[in-house]
């Protein structure tokens, strides 16, 4: 035996209860695509280009990374940095009047 249950719409049209069910399925469906978005590849970098992106030395870069103000990841015997970490690093400064 099959059970069936039955919904009525009152004060609605044919057309609106459309409507309706293919908004609430795009909200549904956007929502779940924009969680499935390719990612982007990380694009690392060297010391050299952390210096000149954020215009300080070397021996900056070094302390910054001892310091954790710089995350530093190995690759065999070279470093490297993330681009979006390090721009991310920076801090916005408040400017009160």
């Amino acid at each position: 035996m099959v059970n069936q249950k039955i919904t009525q719409v009152h004060h609605t049209s044919e057309e609106d209860l459309a409507l309706s069910v293919s908004k609430a399925v795009a909200i549904v469906f956007n929502a779940f695509a924009e969680k499935f978005q390719p990612q982007k590849p990380t694009e690392w970098i060297t010391r050299n280009q952390v210096g000149e992106i954020l215009s300080i030395s070397l021996v900056t870069v070094d302390d910054w990374t001892k310091r954790n103000i710089l995350t530093a990841y190995r690759i065999g015997n070279k470093k490297r940095f993330k681009l979006y970490e390090v721009e991310s690093s920076l801090t916005k400064i408040n400017k009160s009047s």
